[in-house]
């Protein structure tokens, strides 16, 4: 994430990973871009221009956005900019190994000092406190479930295609879909196609702009104020590349949401987190190699129990922590969905595994005595090969945790564009098309279907929704056709 303030200033923070002790500037840097609706009016969807409807906010949430603006802004750190290391580059330590008990955390601050130090503790009490009177102000429709996304012109037309997967599993929750400001609106989009699909367009400017004193979001940030100023008080998050292969709606029921109110899935990495973070945190520290690191593309959110970790929140797990509330990350490590191309593995999905499961079975973390990923069936046997043979029985391992979501951040699933370089993964080296993520054998085996087949039919729904005629509804169908050998809902 991008961040930018005259006292704070920070590169690429990975959400959940590197540098989150930086979070503690993000509590001044969400006032600059917060201004979202938290006592949205639901429209009809009878209503003229539902955009519109859906972004008026009502008197008390533009009084709490402005409390909570005026709270940002006094607790801004008074520090000197911060530098860090390069961010795009993958050191050493960034590679998860559970086996490394005692690895150290990294150290990429440039010029960090101890007046630096003291100035992020002073802001982050202040911010806490503050975050705790504010709490009780937030408002959401009490008992209410949805999902919420963020999507500007770039990414409404992989949006669509996530969004009718979604529909495709059977989930009925209602969408609300967060965008920057009016420039971004499309009256075809929001007020035709997605109350079609149960979604609604809500433009973000409409609240963060009544506060003059701060700045406008950047990137990242709009996913925090989409989740604060949803209507919703139980909340999936989804980006919007990322969808479900499976209604994810039973996930509200049971543990760990039920138990924890924050549910979030792991990064292929390890935990990046500078130990300055615990220590301007006021929180014990968490060992290095105790868990991946966070991917933010699905989060499970209760906001009537998490009021203030989301008021701090610019990375999740870390927000909980600070406050002292429960949450959860799922255990089951991260699947990479794709394929051998041109003599290397390209990987183009991450596959999240289902929460219920992970947390039923307490999926293990690899020791020296334990160094498989998985439960197996030899773990639950007797220590005495003759007394377990006598007893008789026989016994299983516990079953892996299936996908629940899959985020298609590497290759953009626009209709338009997702077949034109013949460079990507969905041709081979002579231009021949081919599946993205493996045989049909392997999707099922991993999901009980193929969901890469289901995939390619939303693609060609999309992409022939406006002419049927045209270029790119023809170049989908003659791929569906050609790769999958028929052309037909999935």
């Amino acid at each position: 994430m991008r961040i930018n303030s005259p006292h704070c200033i920070s590169t690429v923070l990975r959400i959940g990973g590197v540098l989150l002790f930086l979070f503690t500037c993000g509590t001044y840097f969400l006032p600059q871009n917060n201004e979202v609706p938290l006592a949205l009016k639901t429209p009809s969807f009878q209503v003229a221009n539902l955009t519109e409807a859906s972004s008026t906010f009502n008197a008390s949430v533009v009084d709490f956005w402005q409390d909570l603006a005026s709270a940002l802004l006094e607790t801004q750190p008074q520090c000197k900019p911060l530098k860090v290391m390069d961010e795009s580059v993958h050191y050493p330590e960034d590679h998860f190994d559970p086996l490394e008990p005692y690895r150290k955390h990294p150290h990429r601050l440039v010029g960090f000092t101890d007046d630096d130090e003291t100035a992020l503790l002073r802001a982050h009490f202040l911010m806490r406190k503050s975050a705790f009177h504010l709490a009780p102000k937030l408002s959401f429709a009490k008992g209410t479930t949805g999902i919420v996304t963020t999507a500007d012109t770039h990414y409404m037309p992989m949006f669509l295609v996530s969004l009718r997967m979604l529909r495709r599993t059977g989930c009925n929750l209602p969408v609300e879909v967060f965008i920057d400001d009016w420039s971004k609106y499309d009256t075809t989009t929001c007020d035709i196609v997605l109350p079609s699909l149960n979604a609604r367009c809500v433009v973000l400017s409409n609240i963060y702009n009544k506060n003059t004193k701060v700045k406008k979001p950047d990137h990242y940030q709009y996913k925090i104020l989409s989740i604060l100023f949803s209507t919703f008080q139980h909340v999936l998050f989804l980006d919007s590349d990322a969808f479900p292969s499976y209604d994810p709606s039973v996930l509200f029921t049971i543990p760990p949401y039920t138990t924890h109110g924050l549910v979030t899935w792991p990064d292929f990495f390890a935990l990046t987190i500078n130990e300055h973070f615990y220590h301007i945190a006021a929180i014990p520290e968490e060992p290095a190699s105790a868990r991946f690191s966070t991917e933010s593309g699905q989060l499970l959110l209760n906001k009537d129990t998490h009021r203030e970790s989301l008021l701090i929140m610019e990375t999740f797990v870390q927000a909980a922590m600070a406050v002292g509330l429960p949450w959860y990350q799922v255990r089951t490590g991260p699947a990479a969905l794709g394929r051998n191309w041109n003599g290397m593995f390209r990987g183009t999905a991450i596959a999240q595994a289902d929460p219920g499961l992970d947390y039923e079975y307490g999926i293990p973390m690899r020791s020296h005595v334990h160094t498989g990923e998985w439960w197996t069936s030899g773990d639950s046997a007797h220590p005495d090969p003759k007394t377990e043979k006598s007893l008789n029985r026989t016994r299983t391992a516990p079953r892996r945790p299936r996908p629940v979501f899959i985020h298609q951040n590497m290759l953009n699933l626009n209709p338009e564009k997702v077949l034109a370089d013949k460079g990507e993964i969905t041709y081979e080296p002579d231009g021949t098309m081919h599946r993205m993520w493996g045989s049909k054998e392997d999707m099922e085996k991993l999901l009980g279907y193929d969901v890469e087949r289901r995939l390619w039919d939303v693609v060609a729904e999309e992409g022939c929704r406006l002419d049927q005629g045209s270029e790119t509804c023809a170049k989908i169908r003659a791929y569906v056709s050609e790769v999958f050998g028929w052309m037909g809902e999935y």
